[in-house]
């Protein structure tokens, strides 16, 4: 009832939908009180068996464990669980181990099921050791049916294998518990142990902590041999405590980990030892039975075990070892053994128990009952009040708690939309810088795109856009200019008012300006200038008062004489206008006399004002020393009376501030009201402010407040609601009762209205769900083909499109099974090639041999030295010592050596391609590139075969990929001048290139241009109308009218030169139609290297630069075709074979402008400024650009270069026939030195085939006067691989993926999820079997319905190479599952996938497998077919060496036995010589020798050069020695040597004719026998010529009668 009335966080029609949810049942094992216990329930757990169940008290155990003793440690062993729980990855790690019963336990682990290792029950484990499980058969080893009779025979002793493993781990862990309490630390956990110990830093501290004082330790983070240190000083300690040697360690077994076991069992013996003399306080404990390890740590743990192979010590007699007295038992008492019976008979009790309370309640059940009948009425009234109440209360409730969660959900969402942007403003607030470097990084990559896109665009169209440029600008600036005029007129005198206004403005500024800082100074400027008055003033008085006083005299006689002048001159001119008027004489002397005292006022005054300085200084000197004297006397009088003046002034200051005081609160008093009002509106403010405060304090806790109150409210409302509840909980069952009828209405009245109106509008629903269908299905193939991480839902939709049976996972698995054979049978056939070789070298020395030395014997008659040093084997080949045909070891071996450079060379572009760039980089003379040129051509044949031109063109396309990939721009790859450009220029000098370009061009020129002898091209106006006035000229004889000085432009404008202009231009036009279509025609007949090229230079460009628009990539890729292959032919084509006749001026220049016009439109261009002329052809070159592109798309249109040239890999492994190269010799040493000159730069790395190849080789022969030597001619090279043999290293990464793959495509189909972690994580249920088990009858139904695909074999779970293995429809699920899963983790560890994108890689792969299965299934069909015939060849080619060898072999053996048969006539032997006696010797014993026995005295042996010493015998000695060459086996000769008729002890041996052709071969000149050595040196070595042996050997036993 409590959860039925709880507010739902859902939406109003979901509340009304389903107002109550069910009440989840409690547990058996719940814990929680109810009102019917009348006891306090106790937990019971019920043990499940999934794991080793918890240790019991053990009261018959005789050892006592650390947590059994009182004085054990007071280390806390609470927070690591007792339970070691190892994972997966460490117990991998044990696989490895040196250890054999942890490679045990993880060999078991593999195999074992859980219920092989827990222990449910008793009964399962061995009486008296609790823990340890007994050796019996599982109920699932039983059930199974073992794949063999071993294994169901041997079930035991892999369980006590595991259990041995097990007590191992445990001992482990035992040893490491100990080690950390006495040390007091951690340490690595018990997989990594053994690895920890091994620097002995550990032992060494267990040392320190055990003896209280510091002990020397070395640390070093790797394993040093200093750390052997560490180890003694434990064994210094252990010899120290006495521990018996029983149980001690050797170094190596812990260093090298030899035997880990053994310092295992030493540590624990160490600890008895320690106990036993009180050193420490507590022992070692018994961890056996209480770990816990998974299957796979168990299995690890056995392999290293295993691995290992050492015996595990008795851990468990350790305490008998020593002797210790086990601690008595402890006496059970009354109250032990009832809780222990108690504890036995729990279930019995609490069973008991609710069957009591049971009964109790229906008891008192049944009388409540009883009285509830006898008051049916009052109860029903009673409930139907309640049930009103509290439904409206309830209702109200409800309405109430809608309304309050709405606002609180509200509040939440903006609480944590507010928390969500504050912390991405906050993240992309600190990743601000690296933002704006990233969106300025993508804003200047985009804008360099699109400024290189609009600058490619701009350079097409470069002349009309600038004339359109031109007419824009010009366009906008008269329109700008006129707009700027007329606002400016319609504006004229409102703009001259506003700077009439603004000049104002600005002058009033500055004046105030100025006035304010002259008003600012002006105390200071009033007195400065003052100053400056004064000081002027007085300078000026000065010197006027000087100049004056020296012209004193002469001033005023001057002034004197200039009043006399000007008054006799006034008066008289008053005394005529006197006399000539009549006037009033006494105004008019009134006015004299006032003008004349005016004039001496205005005198004075002028005479005052003049000396004004002078009046203001003596006034200023008077005053102030009138001032000083008054000053003087007044402060004197002062000083007299300065007592008095100071209490006078006392006085008045106090008289002066009480009336001041009186009249502040005077006015105080008249402004009370004023006052107070003042002073609360200043509390009012300081109040405000103080809230304020609080406010803003308030906010910043914002969060702690709400959630406080949050609390509070919820702590109110639960106590109301909680009252509320106890109220209804009587009334539980009606109100939920009445909540589900409720409920139930509504929904079945929803459900009605809905179908109705669904089956009203049946089809519009069905349209609808077709149409979403559709949609999403849409939507989900659009992911698939077009999106970057297809979902797994999308996926296991579409998984239908691929195909269902095995067959194209069989067909990967068995492309890769068919390389390997290939790699297996190229080996095989190479071993092969190596032994004929031998045997054709031995059949060459066999046949040269004898020759050889019929020639020394010949020449020995009339040499006059020593026969010894007659022939060397140097000498015997060849005598020219470059001649890579001679017939030693040293010349063999570096002429192989050059043919596998060469082979190198060839096959491998990049170096070359690198030589070619190290060309252009160094910039050579235009003589050593033409060297280079050649050089590079003789070294692929002049490309006359298919297989060197296959190469070549592959180095072309190598070498344009790396000049490619250097150039930072299409600009910049256009101006560069290529070394394979020039390459490919000597390439086509072909017969064939020949061909095709007098098919394209021959009837064009033979048609326009040679039987056209009139035509003239010429497009310059200015030489079309001179050449008009010329033909005038002739044609009249007279001088034309026509001024030859014109311009251009006057020209063009004359009627015939217009004419022709415009007919010249006609007719270029048409020729250049005639040559597109003769192209068009001819196409396909284009040799394919040249469209190899351009297809290669398209694609490289494309890749380099893909921002640049396909056309223009294209034309740059025709617009090479043309310069580089198509207009050389056609500008002089009787130097490529089109015409068979020289070309007249006329002819050629006419070419030339085709060429221009052809050339222009190739580029792609317009004529521009340079060709004016020209410029009316546009608009036909824009049209035949279009038309060119679509020849260059076909151009480039064509099938690869293996298909072509019918060559793979593999073409030179099985060729019967090797390829071979016709070379100088001094071409050879010109290339190799060539390449060793520059091999830092063809091959950078020091491992590198090249390097190794140069390195056998030696240092090249170029000095001048070796070279003089070598031989011109040309010799064969038979071209052979050496580095074909190494295997590809991700084949079995492929493999694994392909069946990853294959698993996790019937895995996404059984189970679901978001991605494909969480899938292969999801637990299995018995669903998904039942799943599994559908789909396997699903596929095999389909399969036997369709019988053209039979399921075919293939690699289940490991893939084997003979495919022989179940189907996935073999396997359960879990197994399915299992084996995903370690593929993927392998997967994971070789790099191919990452766990980070939940391995989103492997869907990805099947996506594009989906969209891709029809190309990939006729790709992967070609390359098997491809695979096969390959492996075909080969076997038909080992079956051509299997015959070759064969022949070699009975060509050997037959010519050998004839050789001894066919000896000729017997030969006569004179009776008593040494042969004789040595022949009836042998015949009197019966050991005649087949093929003949010859006795020579050591003496004879020497004077012919074949015996040259013999260790232990002096020369003077060889006359009593004999040596006897016998043979009875063909090419076996037996050699002895005797004494008189005593043999010498040891002088014995066989030499096989084998040996002494490989020892010539390999120019040996000598040869040991009979000594101690291996090569038969040492003491009684006997040493001999090979050469002269050998034609003894030749003339005795091989000689032809």
């Amino acid at each position: 009832m409590r959860k039925a009335l709880r507010p739902l966080p859902q939406t109003p029609a979901a509340a009304q939908s389903s107002p109550l949810t069910e009440k989840p049942p409690r547990t058996a094992n719940s814990p929680t009180h109810t009102r019917s216990h009348s006891v306090e329930p106790v937990q019971h757990v019920i043990y499940d068996g999934s794991v080793s169940p918890p240790a019991k008290p053990r009261p018959l155990s005789m050892a006592i464990s650390r947590s059994d003793s009182i004085r054990a440690p007071v280390r806390d062993h609470s927070a690591r669980p007792l339970s070691t729980h190892l994972e997966r990855p460490d117990l991998q790690s044990f696989q490895k181990s040196s250890t054999g019963h942890l490679r045990t336990l993880s060999r078991f682990a593999e195999d074992a099921s859980e219920e092989d290792f827990t222990i449910k029950s008793p009964e399962q484990e061995v009486v008296g050791l609790h823990g340890r499980r007994r050796l019996q058969r599982t109920d699932s080893a039983r059930g199974k049916k073992s794949s063999s009779g071993w294994g169901s025979r041997n079930w035991m002793d892999q369980q006590r294998q595991f259990l041995q493993a097990y007590e191992y781990l445990c001992h482990i862990g035992e040893a490491k518990e100990w080690i950390e309490d006495v040390i007091h630390k951690d340490i690595p956990p018990i997989v990594q142990l053994d690895e920890a110990l091994r620097d002995g830093v550990t032992l060494a501290e267990v040392v320190q902590a055990i003896k209280g004082k510091p002990v020397r330790i070395f640390r070093h983070p790797t394993l040093h041999f200093r750390h052997s240190d560490n180890i003694n000083t434990f064994f210094r300690f252990l010899a120290e405590v006495d521990l018996p040697e029983l149980f001690r360690f050797e170094l190596v077994d812990l260093y090298e980990k030899k035997n880990i076991p053994k310092v295992i069992y030493c540590i624990h013996a160490l600890s008895w030892v320690l106990f036993r003399n009180g050193i420490v306080d507590f022992r070692i404990g018994n961890l056996v039975g209480k770990l816990q390890f998974e299957d796979h740590e168990l299995e690890a743990m056995q392999k290293g075990l295993d691995k290992s192979g050492v015996s595990m010590p008795n851990f468990s007699g350790m305490q008998a070892n020593f002797a210790i007295e086990p601690e008595p038992e402890p006496e059970e008492t009354d109250e032990e053994r009832i809780d222990r019976e108690l504890g036995e008979n729990e279930d019995i009790i609490l069973d008991l128990q609710a069957q009591i309370r049971g009964a109790l309640v229906r008891i008192r059940l049944g009388m409540m009952m009883q009285e509830l009948w006898d008051n049916e009425h009052l109860v029903v009234d009673l409930q139907s009040r309640i049930r009103g109440d509290w439904a409206r209360q309830i209702t109200n409730y409800r309405l109430d708690m809608r309304r309050f969660a709405i606002n609180l959900q509200s509040a939440a969402r903006g609480l944590m939309v507010r928390s969500r942007l504050r912390g991405e403003e906050e993240y992309w607030r600190d990743k601000e810088l690296q933002v704006v470097q990233v969106q300025n990084l993508f804003r200047g990559r985009k804008a360099r795109s699109e400024v290189q896109y609009i600058k490619s665009k701009i350079q097409r169209h470069d002349h009309g856009i600038r004339q359109f440029q031109a007419a824009i600008r010009g366009a906008l600036e008269r329109l700008r200019v006129g707009n700027r005029y007329e606002a400016t007129r319609e504006s004229e005198q409102g703009v001259l008012h506003l700077q009439a206004m603004i000049r104002g403005a600005l002058l009033r500024h500055k004046i105030d300006r100025e006035w304010a800082e002259t008003k600012e100074s002006e105390a200071g400027a009033v007195q400065f200038q003052a100053i400056a008055r004064a000081a002027l003033l007085r300078q000026s008085l000065r010197a006027d008062q000087e100049s004056l006083r020296r012209e004193e005299s002469i001033v005023t006689l001057l002034q004197a004489a200039a009043r006399g002048a000007i008054a006799r001159r006034q008066k008289s001119e008053i005394q005529e206008k006197l006399v000539s008027t009549d006037v009033n004489w006494s105004a008019f002397l009134a006015r004299i006399r006032g003008s004349s005292l005016r004039s001496s006022l205005k005198r004075v005054q002028e005479a005052l004002q003049a000396e004004l300085p002078h009046i203001i200084d003596l006034q200023a000197v008077a005053r102030g020393s009138q001032l000083r004297s008054e000053v003087a006397s007044t402060l004197q009088s002062l000083q007299g009376s300065e007592q008095n003046i100071v209490s006078l002034q006392s006085h008045m200051r106090g008289f002066i501030s009480r009336q001041r005081h009186f009249s502040d609160l005077k006015a105080l008093q008249t402004q009370i009201t004023t006052v107070v009002d003042l002073q609360s509106a200043c509390r009012g403010f300081v109040q405000r402010q103080r809230t304020y405060d609080l406010l803003c304090e308030l906010n910043n806790q914002e969060p702690e407040l709400v959630q406080l109150q949050g609390i509070t409210r919820g702590m109110m409302l639960r106590m109301h609601i909680g009252s509320i509840l106890a109220q209804v909980e009587e009334h539980e069952d009606a109100i939920v009762e009445l909540q589900a009828l409720a409920r139930g209405v509504i929904v079945r009245k929803r459900f009605v209205e809905k179908k109705k109106f669904y089956r009203e509008n049946m089809e519009k629903v069905i349209k609808i769900q077709s149409f979403v269908r559709g949609r999403q299905q849409g939507e989900a193939y659009k992911s698939l083909t077009s999106g970057k991480n297809p979902p797994v839902s999308t996926i296991k939709n579409f998984v239908h499109l691929l195909n269902d049976s095995d067959l194209d996972f069989d067909e990967e698995i068995e492309f890769e099974r068919l390389r390997k054979t290939v790699v297996q049978h190229v080996r095989q056939n190479e071993l092969a090639e190596q032994y004929i070789d031998q045997l054709d070298i031995k059949i060459a020395l066999l046949v040269k041999n004898k020759i050889t030395l019929d020639e020394v014997v010949k020449h020995q008659k009339h040499f006059g030295g020593h026969v010894g040093t007659l022939l060397s084997s140097k000498d015997i080949a060849s005598k020219d010592p470059f001649d890579l045909k001679a017939l030693n070891k040293n010349s063999r071996r570096k002429l192989e050596h050059y043919q596998e450079l060469f082979f190198i060379l060839q096959t491998q572009p990049q170096y070359m391609a690198r030589l070619f760039r190290r060309i252009r980089e160094q910039a050579l003379a235009e003589k050593e590139t033409k060297r280079i040129e050649q050089l590079s051509m003789s070294l692929f044949g002049l490309a006359q075969k298919r297989r060197e031109e296959y190469y070549l063109l592959k180095l072309m396309s190598r070498s344009l990929k790396e000049e490619v990939d250097r150039c930072g721009s299409l600009q910049e790859y256009l101006r560069g001048n290529f070394f394979w450009s020039k390459l490919f220029g000597n390439y086509v000098r072909s017969p064939r290139d020949r061909k095709f370009l007098k098919d394209l061009f021959s009837p064009m020129i033979k048609e326009n241009i040679i039987d056209n002898e009139g035509l003239d091209l010429e497009s310059d106006p200015m030489q079309i109308y001179r050449s008009a006035i010329n033909n005038e000229e002739l044609q009249t004889g007279q001088r034309s009218y026509r001024d030859p000085n014109i311009s251009r432009d006057q020209a063009i404008k004359d009627p015939e030169t217009r004419e022709l202009f415009i007919r010249h231009l006609q007719d270029l036009r048409d020729i250049a139609d005639q040559l597109f279509a003769a192209l068009e025609e001819t196409l396909h007949k284009m040799p394919y290297g040249v469209r190899y090229i351009a297809q290669k230079m398209f694609e490289e460009l494309r890749l380099k630069f893909p921002y640049e628009p396909q056309e223009q990539l294209l034309q740059v890729a025709g617009h090479w075709v043309w310069k580089s292959y198509l207009q050389p032919a056609l500008v002089q084509p009787q130097h490529w074979g089109v015409v068979d006749r020289g070309l007249s001026p006329l002819m050629s220049r006419n070419l030339g402008e085709v060429a221009k016009v052809v050339g222009q439109i190739s580029s792609g261009r317009l004529f521009g400024g340079e060709n004016v002329y020209l410029q009316p052809l546009n608009s036909y070159i824009t049209e035949a650009i279009d038309r060119l592109l679509d020849i260059w798309s076909n151009l480039i249109n064509i099938r690869d270069a293996e298909t072509q040239f019918d060559i793979d890999a593999f073409n030179d492994l099985y060729a019967r026939t090797k390829p071979t190269l016709y070379i100088k010799l001094a071409d050879i040493f010109a290339i190799h030195n060539l390449v060793v000159d520059d091999l830092p730069a063809l091959s950078p790395s020091q491992d590198d085939p090249l390097r190794e190849v140069i390195r056998e080789l030696g240092s090249a022969k170029n000095l001048e006067n070796e070279l003089l030597h070598v031989s011109s001619t040309e010799i064969t090279l038979t071209l052979n691989a050496k580095f074909h043999d190494k295997e590809d290293p991700e084949a079995a990464v492929r493999a694994l993926f392909m069946e990853a793959k294959r698993y996790v495509l019937y895995i996404i189909r059984i189970q679901a999820g978001t991605n494909l972690t969480e899938i292969m994580c999801r637990p299995i249920t018995p669903e998904d079997e039942h799943r599994w088990g559908q789909l396997i009858q699903e596929e095999v139904a389909a399969q036997n319905r369709d019988r053209n695909r039979k399921l075919r074999s293939s690699a289940a779970s490991t893939y084997t190479a003979d495919l022989s293995s179940t189907t996935v429809f073999d396997m359960d699920y879990p197994t399915l599952k299992r084996s995903a899963l370690e593929n993927i983790l392998a997967l994971e560890r070789a790099g191919r996938i990452s766990r980070h994108n939940n391995y989103q890689d492997l869907l990805n792969d099947i996506a594009v497998d989906i969209r891709t299965k029809h190309r990939r299934r006729i790709q992967r069909t070609k390359e098997l077919d491809g695979v096969r015939a390959t492996l075909s060849n080969l076997d038909d080619k080992a079956h051509y060496l299997e015959q070759q060898l064969k022949s070699y072999n009975d060509y050997i053996e037959q010519a050998m036995l004839t050789l001894q048969n066919k000896r000729g006539k017997k030969k006569f032997l004179l009776p008593f010589t040494r042969q004789y006696n040595h022949m009836r010797e042998l015949q009197r014993s019966g050991r005649e020798y087949r093929f003949g026995s010859f006795k020579y005295s050591a003496r004879n042996l020497a004077e012919k050069g074949i015996l040259v010493s013999w260790n232990g015998f002096a020369p003077s000695q060889y006359q009593h020695l004999d040596i006897t060459i016998s043979s009875n086996s063909v090419g076996i000769f037996e050699m002895q040597g005797s004494q008189g008729s005593m043999m010498i002890p040891g002088a014995f041996a066989e030499v096989p004719l084998d040996g002494l052709l490989s020892a010539q071969f390999e120019n040996h000149q000598f040869m040991n026998l009979f000594g101690e050595g291996k090569d038969g040196s040492g003491v009684g070595s006997m040493r001999l010529n090979v050469n002269l042996f050998l034609h003894l050997i030749f003339k005795k036993f091989y000689k032809d009668g």
